[in-house]
C-alpha cells in the first residue's frame, strides 16, 4: 500500500540538494509524527524508491546529476512509484514548470519558499485522494 490512511503517520521521501532544507523539513515532519528519508539528487531518489515504498515524495527540480524532472519520470516507471503522490518543489517561477511537472508524472508543483506545515498540508491532501 502506497498511501497512509488519513491521520496516520506517513513515510515521506524528501529530495533536495540543499542538506539544510532537507533537515529542516525532516524535523518539521517528525514533529507531526511522520518519518522522512532524505536524498540529495535524482539518482538517490530513484534508488530509494527501488528499495522501499513511500506515502509521498517531495522532489526538488534543479539538482546536480539527475534532476527532478528525470527522476520523476524514472520513478513513475517503478512498481513502488506508480501511484505515490509526487510534489515537485522549486524556487524557479518561469511559468512553464507546472505543466512540465505534470508531464513528468508529478501530482503538483509548489514554489519555494514554503513553510513545512504548508507543504505537509498539500501532501496530506494528495495522499487522502
Amino acid at each position: 500500500m502506497h498511501q497512509a490512511p488519513v491521520g496516520m503517520a506517513m513515510r515521506i521521501l524528501f529530495v533536495d540538494d540543499a542538506p539544510d532544507t532537507g533537515f529542516l523539513f525532516a524535523m518539521a515532519f517528525k514533529i507531526e509524527g511522520h518519518s522522512t528519508r532524505l536524498a540529495t539528487n535524482g539518482t538517490e531518489a530513484v534508488q530509494a524508491v527501488e528499495q522501499e515504498m513511500f506515502d509521498a515524495i517531495v522532489m526538488d527540480i534543479e539538482m546536480p546529476g539527475m534532476n527532478g524532472w528525470d527522476a520523476t519520470c524514472q520513478i513513475r516507471r517503478l512498481p513502488n512509484g506508480l501511484r505515490v503522490p509526487i510534489v515537485m518543489f522549486t524556487g524557479y517561477t518561469g511559468g512553464r514548470e507546472h505543466q512540465r511537472a505534470i508531464e513528468a508524472g508529478a501530482n503538483d508543483l509548489l514554489h519555494k519558499p514554503m513553510l513545512p506545515d504548508m507543504l505537509l498540508s498539500r501532501i496530506s491532501l494528495l495522499v487522502a485522494n
